[in-house]
């Protein structure tokens, strides 16, 4: 996987790693970049590692999402133990073994409920996973079937398998790894961007929510401290605009079939 992380995922790469079978299978849903308006959904699901993964790396969808009628469901894997308290750096960052910090905990999910206020998210669901310790125990996939049974979502959004993060990188492995039968082959998954920038075949202008958006990052305020997320994502979202010709903010998605996904992820 590590090798993919220099060229993202291009579709040089993915001709490259993955084969002309899986590159055809791909073209017929559309791996080609599309600028999507419209998400008629009533209810979407959200996979977050950690308390507010899912405002950077998709705020803007979310607010637009929710403005429009639709519950989004976000459901936060980690309990934010790992982040920054005090001024302490990320402890990924010191190489440590991140320690349950039980006030960094309440105030990361306080931080989070701000944010989904501001968003109009419509439930959160946090399982309290450490941080860094994350695993695709059969406890992290029942939960996940569970609440996809209970919730009945339409298309599922997670970081994506590419992000440079260990937890975000095992959320997929749990969607992966669901029971037979709990979402079909041909399920949509779409995969947003966080630590590191990938190949989007799915571009979503989010101009007119970007000023929420960016109300939503600094309600993680105690994240803001060794790292300012803010002016990092904000520019990513720049940066998709521009160069796709939309005049302010876009974010970038990866969108497939749970089939090819699944495909791609197990390849890589």
């Amino acid at each position: 996987m590590r090798r993919w992380l220099k060229n993202a995922l291009s579709i040089t790469t993915l001709r490259k790693e993955f084969g002309f079978s899986n590159i055809f299978a791909a073209t017929k849903f559309d791996l080609s970049l599309q600028k999507v308006d419209k998400f008629p959904f009533k209810t979407v699901l959200v996979l977050a590692p950690h308390p507010d993964d899912d405002c950077f790396g998709m705020g803007g969808l979310i607010k637009k999402m929710s403005t429009a009628g639709t519950k989004v469901v976000v459901a936060y894997f980690c309990d934010g133990s790992g982040g920054v308290s005090e001024g302490r750096p990320p402890t990924e960052e010191l190489g440590l073994v991140p320690r349950r910090d039980e006030s960094l905990i309440n105030l990361r999910k306080e931080e989070a409920q701000k944010a989904g206020d501001i968003l109009g998210i419509s439930q959160l669901i946090f399982w309290g996973y450490p941080d860094g310790k994350l695993a695709a125990s059969n406890s992290a996939i029942k939960a996940l079937a569970d609440l996809i049974v209970g919730t009945r979502p339409e298309i599922i959004f997670l970081p994506s398998f590419l992000d440079n993060h260990g937890d975000h990188r095992v959320v997929n492995e749990v969607l992966i790894n669901l029971p037979a039968g709990t979402l079909n082959d041909e399920f949509p998954v779409w995969a947003y961007e966080i630590w590191t920038p990938i190949f989007i075949n799915r571009l979503v202008d989010i101009s007119l929510y970007i000023k929420t958006k960016e109300e939503a990052i600094v309600a993680h305020q105690s994240q803001l401290k060794s790292r300012r997320y803010d002016k990092a994502i904000i520019a990513l979202n720049q940066y998709r605009a521009e160069i796709n010709k939309i005049s302010g903010f876009a974010e970038g998605f990866f969108a497939a079939p749970l089939k090819i996904y699944r495909e791609l992820y197990r390849k890589s």
